[in-house]
């Protein structure tokens, strides 16, 4: 008997070991990729491995399927509708090889929730694994922008006017969109498991750290939206932690006085800061949002996508594909982007895959909300952060223009999920019992 205990424990061990390095490997190579095949010259490490993971992703599933608590499976039949249904696409639609990667990547969501639940399963410090996930995927984000900024040197490959000689920072990222919108993402996360969910001081002034390193990344990106989300996210902790009346006035009133200083004395230092070349970009697209939008093309050309699909909205079962809708938007709109990028999440899965898709897209919001609202294991500020999450990321669709390339932007959320639904359930029943037995011990007679 003892035999068989110890067995099943080396083989809990050996299999938490094997999937905590895949999901290392998958990050490692959806951050790295790019940057290797631009400066080292080898082939994307990301798409064959992609392939693989989906594939080990089926496979963990069918050998580990038994008992899935009910609230995760809802959110993995939720997360499979919406991005396993786009494999269709591979039988009936005249695909390109990166069409087809495209879904690939996309496939990857579910095998990442997956893996981690399976890996927050068996960790015996739950928390901590997904501290020291989350402490590397930060500095994969954060880190890079500024080693450009330091050194000059372009780690992926861009457009010209996304060089890194037109100031325009974006570290592993083919784009400072993205770069923003992984980094808003994620900075919710390091909130709920540093600082609500840490258990000691350094933990807790840890997850300030790369609170803010995110922050000077997402600045650097200068996207408005990101930006916007950021601070929008540090009110809402600061507001609602503690003296949140305090936290709201002070905001209020330092409203007040930007208010009160002329708008000319703003635009003018604005226009001053154009001589300098990293500081240029930021204060241009400052510039155009506060005193000049209808010139931003970059928001009028939005309005245009928007502002069509709202209007002549189609039904679909299947979708165009990934990245093919010229057939709906061409002659609609200005320029030819909007074909493969409508720069808005819930349009491009909506076109790109129809009905079934975006059905599995609500559902996983539903459930998100619905099953951490009903959550009791969770304090009610680490329920209010979880929401925020949800609502950055929602936000968040429509910064880059396009996620399916980008499965490691869903992670915080799903982190989130799976620690407030399965997690600390099982973390407070395991205390409770701890202190059932202590109770027990010393009402024992001597």
């Amino acid at each position: 008997m003892l035999f068989r205990s110890n067995n099943r424990t080396t083989m809990k061990i050996k299999r938490l070991n094997l999937y905590t390095y895949i999901l290392y490997i998958m990050l490692a190579a959806y951050m790295l990729g790019p940057a290797l095949s631009f400066k080292v010259g080898v082939p994307r490490i990301d798409n064959p491995l992609t392939l693989i993971f989906v594939l080990l992703g089926f496979v963990v599933f069918f050998l580990e399927s038994k008992h899935i608590p009910r609230k995760i499976f809802a959110m993995l039949c939720a997360l499979t509708a919406m991005c396993i249904w786009p494999a269709i696409h591979m039988g009936i639609t005249s695909l390109t090889p990166t069409q087809y990667m495209d879904i690939l990547f996309f496939m990857a969501v579910p095998a990442f929730f997956y893996l981690f639940y399976q890996v927050l399963k068996r960790a015996d410090d739950p928390l901590g694994t997904i501290q020291k996930f989350l402490i590397v995927f930060t500095l994969f984000i954060a880190v890079p922008p500024f080693a450009e900024l330091a050194t000059g040197i372009q780690f992926v490959s861009a457009s010209d006017e996304l060089a890194i000689d037109e100031g325009s920072l974006k570290g592993l990222f083919f784009n400072p969109n993205n770069l923003a919108a992984t980094a808003v993402c994620l900075a919710p996360a390091i909130l709920f498991f540093f600082q609500l969910q840490g258990r000691k001081h350094k933990e807790k002034l840890l997850g300030w750290g790369l609170f803010l390193l995110l922050g000077m990344a997402i600045f650097a990106s200068v996207s408005r939206t990101a930006i916007g989300c950021y601070l929008l996210i540090l009110l809402v902790y600061t507001a609602y932690r503690r003296n949140g009346f305090i936290t709201v006035g002070v905001a209020g009133l330092l409203a007040l006085v930007l208010s009160m200083i002329p708008s000319r004395a703003i635009a003018e230092f604005l226009l001053s800061l154009n001589g300098n070349q990293f500081l240029e970009r930021f204060s241009s697209r400052v510039y155009l949002f506060l005193y000049d939008l209808g010139s931003d093309n970059s928001v009028s050309y939005r309005q245009e996508i928007y502002n069509y699909f709202w209007n002549n909205p189609p039904l679909l079962l299947t979708g165009y594909g990934p990245k093919n809708f010229r057939e709906y938007f061409g002659g609609h709109l200005s320029g030819s982007l909007g074909f493969e990028n409508p720069h808005s999440f819930i349009i491009e899965l909506y076109l790109g895959f129809g009905m079934i898709s975006l059905l599995g897209f609500i559902a996983f919001v539903a459930c998100y909300f619905l099953y951490t609202a009903s959550n009791r294991a969770v304090t009610g500020k680490s329920r209010v952060l979880a929401w925020v999450a949800l609502g950055i990321f929602l936000l968040a669709g429509f910064i880059p223009s396009t996620i399916l390339r980008m499965p490691f932007i869903w992670l915080p959320c799903l982190l989130i999920f799976i620690y407030s639904v399965f997690v600390a359930p099982k973390l407070k029943d395991m205390a409770a019992y701890a202190y059932n037995e202590t109770l027990y011990d010393t009402k024992k007679p001597s």
